[in-house]
């Protein structure tokens, strides 16, 4: 007997509102070596670039690291967004209110995964940016892992009895095909290893309210950072990998049609 489809749109909107803020709390405490994903993917932006749109902001993590640049951040949950500095409009990724070529500059921080459907997101983000403009994004990643990671993950999974969801599915796959029928070259792809410390029963907590997790109940997600605090005190502290890739395209001409 099939599952019924999970109703992505509410589950969302749900989500966001109950815990605004849970993905930047976990990942502005991610590091590889001397910088979190937002600080990765703003090494990506140019420091010609003038005019930025930070899309599906959230609370601004980006916009934080950009500052000194005009960043328009734009999201469609008003509680996250209320927490965003500077300019800021809620509004659909689908119908951007702005100008063709207003932007020199998207950034999607951990959002692509969720924005639906992709390939009109894409094309409204090209619209947006100027030709020669650059789309920076950040997506989820099966790797790159170290070899107690796996150890580590797959016993996190099967106390949750699930993995972490996406409306797009994992990797992302096919979305270099995606850019490209949106009028984007895409001139980087780069993967790298993040690790979140677990030291207490908190931080656990922090790392499991952040994870998409449809259909899990609350018991089971207690159960979980029960067992991350505990193997962390056993160890004096416990590395959790966040796999992320790092995409970032040029806008040569409008969406293919």
């Amino acid at each position: 007997m099939s599952q019924n489809p999970i109703d992505w749109p509410g589950y969302l909107r749900a989500f966001h509102t109950a815990t605004p803020g849970s993905t930047e709390a976990l990942l502005s405490r991610a590091v590889a070596g001397d910088h979190t994903p937002y600080r990765w993917l703003v090494r990506a932006v140019s420091g010609e670039a003038r005019r930025v749109l930070d899309l599906a902001c959230g609370n601004g993590p980006v916009s934080r690291e950009l500052y000194g640049r005009w960043v328009v951040g734009v999201d469609n949950n008003p509680i996250q967004l209320a927490g965003a500095p500077g300019p800021k409009v809620q509004a659909d990724a689908l119908r951007l209110p702005f100008a063709n070529e207003a932007f020199d500059v998207v950034t999607c921080s951990m959002g692509l995964m969720v924005l639906q459907p992709l390939p009109e997101v894409l094309a409204e983000a090209a619209r947006v940016l100027r030709r020669g403009g650059v789309l920076a994004a950040t997506i989820p990643a099966v790797r790159p892992l170290r070899r107690g990671d796996l150890r580590t993950l797959t016993g996190l999974t099967t106390r949750l009895r699930s993995r972490p969801q996406f409306p797009a599915g994992g990797e992302m796959s096919g979305l270099k095909e995606q850019l490209r029928g949106a009028g984007f070259i895409v001139m980087e792809s780069q993967r790298e290893r993040y690790a979140y410390t677990v030291r207490s029963i908190d931080d656990a907590r922090r790392l499991i309210g952040a994870l998409y997790l449809p259909g899990t109940s609350e018991n089971r997600r207690e159960h979980a950072a029960a067992w991350l605090a505990q193997r962390a005190g056993d160890r004096g502290g416990l590395e959790i990998a966040i796999p992320i890739r790092r995409i970032t395209a040029l806008r040569t001409k409008l969406a293919l049609t």
